[in-house]
């Protein structure tokens, strides 16, 4: 299990499967913790926001494995986390549109998953093997996918397993390039560089607030 706590006053714990969806937006500050000293195997990724929204309202979200929305087809399981996926939309809130499942597969299975033309996407293959567009993955593999030009509307994916006795489950991201300018430093990701040093200095000038001592006490079990 993991703690999560942050400057706005959010905390909880997640448990295996759960997600965290966060936007720091104009400023936040996390803490994520393995519950009493536990191990926690957690996987972070980062969207980055418009070019005129960078600076929007930051916001968390804990969207749990078994509050989440499922689609069940033969031999597959969607769980829909964000954007809309056969005909099933996820909880997450979002300023840019983001399509992302977590798919479970049985063995000697195929499905096409649908998503927007525009889309790009990535596949990375959590536990099993899959193919994907015919390349074949193993476990902690990932593969890309870039928008398909001149196609509007919706395209398939087409994935596949092998035969076997287990089953493959993998995470599946895509969204719309924004194609706008893109500057980072340390943990932050902004237009240009002039914006990072100014979020540095808002930072250490104590502008994102601090985190909670309390969120570990009010959470312990």
């Amino acid at each position: 299990m993991l703690e999560h706590g942050d400057s706005n006053g959010h905390f909880g714990v997640l448990e295996a499967g759960d997600i965290q969806w966060m936007t720091a937006g104009r400023g936040i500050i996390h803490r994520d913790l393995a519950l009493r000293d536990e191990y926690s195997h957690i996987m972070q990724l980062w969207i980055t926001l418009p070019a005129g929204q960078k600076l929007t309202e930051d916001r968390y979200q804990d969207l749990s494995a078994s509050a989440r929305p499922r689609v069940t087809r033969p031999g597959v399981v969607l769980d829909v986390i964000s954007g809309t996926a056969e005909g099933v939309t996820g909880p997450a809130l979002n300023h840019v549109a983001v399509q992302a499942v977590m798919a479970t597969l049985d063995p000697s299975t195929g499905f096409g998953y649908t998503l927007p033309a525009d889309h790009r996407a990535f596949v990375h293959v959590m536990s099993g093997r899959a193919t994907v567009a015919d390349r074949n993955l193993a476990t902690g593999e990932t593969a890309w996918s870039d928008p398909l030009p001149g196609l509007t509307g919706d395209s398939v994916l087409p994935l596949a397993t092998p035969d076997g006795d287990t089953r493959t489950k993998i995470m599946i991201y895509s969204g719309a390039p924004l194609g706008g300018p893109i500057s980072f430093g340390g943990p932050f990701v902004m237009n240009h560089e002039s914006e990072i040093r100014q979020a540095f200095a808002d930072f250490h000038a104590g502008k994102f607030g601090e985190v909670s001592r309390l969120a570990r006490l009010e959470h312990d079990r």
